[in-house]
């Protein structure tokens, strides 16, 4: 039988697996702890000399080192891991199975759970379409973070060579159209503030047309609701070369109750994709996520801080993987 790995959560367990395994001849030959749990280099037979004792613990070195960690070991720090950000049942269930089939051979259990992770939650696509204007609405309750989002795309946008204005919709709160002007100034795009959102359509005439009209909605899901549905009947019935895309803005923080609240209240509206925000201020961002999979609204970009230039990244499956095992976004 010659040397054999033997495991357990704990020198018990593995001495017991060893006995039922091996049988009442087994011997220990090497021994080591990886990931909370014991790993044993057992033979079925006590050496015969120094010189076989010596060639059994270069063995058992070797087959202790390969393989860092096994199925059963997997699962238990993957789904430890992902307990600790928050992740429901049937997500760690998902993600331990995959593990669990998956080879071993000298991967670490998280990089492999990173594989899973990387596919379940959906990735939204930008809706652009050449040669029409491009109007991205930004909704969701007050103080999401979408003001700030905004400005972090208009950003982006600018420095990309793309014609953009910034249009507030939140007339009525007390400093939020100094607070777009103010923050237009920072990523040099210009802004304006509409009454109306049917004023968005005067800038879809003549040749100074912008490429894309970043709308930074009122944070009244009900009304914005509304508003959009009314703009989104005027682009399909006019002759202007304009497409509109919601994007629901949602921190990470927000429970998963609240966001259902905000979906009814937007209506029949079509949700295009989702800005996470606030992406550093919580350890466990599974809820967001795992709510925003359920509803198969993808995830279009990540907020992670206040700088304007660099906290704001795009979705990617390895960023998602980073978030439910790290608690961070990098």
């Amino acid at each position: 039988m010659g040397i054999v790995k033997i495991e357990g959560r704990t020198l018990r367990e593995a001495l017991e697996v060893a006995k039922e395994k091996v049988g009442d001849t087994a011997v220990v030959i090497s021994r080591k702890k990886a990931e909370g749990r014991v790993l044993l280099a057992v033979a079925d037979a006590p050496p015969k000399s120094p010189t076989a004792l010596l060639s059994m613990r270069q063995e058992a070195r070797s087959l202790l080192s390969r393989a860092k960690i096994t199925q059963g070991a997997n699962i238990t720090s993957v789904e430890r891991c992902l307990r600790s950000r928050g992740a429901s049942k049937a997500l760690i269930h998902r993600v331990c199975e995959a593990v669990s089939h998956k080879s071993t051979d000298g991967t670490h259990p998280l990089d492999l759970a990173v594989e899973e992770l990387a596919t379940a939650f959906p990735i939204a696509q930008a809706k652009i379409v050449p040669g029409q204007t491009s109007i991205l609405a930004f909704v969701g309750a007050a103080g999401a973070g979408k003001t700030t989002s905004v400005a972090k795309l208009a950003g982006h946008l600018v420095r990309s060579g793309r014609k953009v204005v910034m249009i507030s919709l939140d007339v009525h709160r007390v400093g939020a159209a100094e607070q777009i002007r103010a923050l237009g100034q920072a990523v040099t795009c210009p802004t304006m503030a509409a009454r109306d959102i049917l004023q968005v359509t005067s800038l879809l005439q003549g040749e100074e047309r912008p490429d894309v009209i970043l709308l930074d909605t009122s944070g009244r899901p009900e009304v914005d609701g509304e508003a959009l549905r009314r703009l989104q009947t005027v682009l399909d019935q006019g002759a202007e070369s304009a497409n509109l895309a919601t994007y629901l803005v949602a921190e990470t923080t927000t429970r998963s109750a609240v966001l259902e609240e905000e979906l009814i209240q937007l209506g029949e509206l079509a949700i295009d994709g989702c800005i996470v925000t606030k992406a550093d201020e919580t350890r466990k961002p599974a809820p967001v996520l795992e709510f925003l999979a359920r509803h198969n609204i993808g995830v279009a970009f990540l907020s992670a801080g206040r700088d304007l230039q660099r906290d704001l990244l795009r979705a990617s499956g390895e960023i998602f993987a980073n978030l439910m095992l790290k608690g961070r976004v990098l």
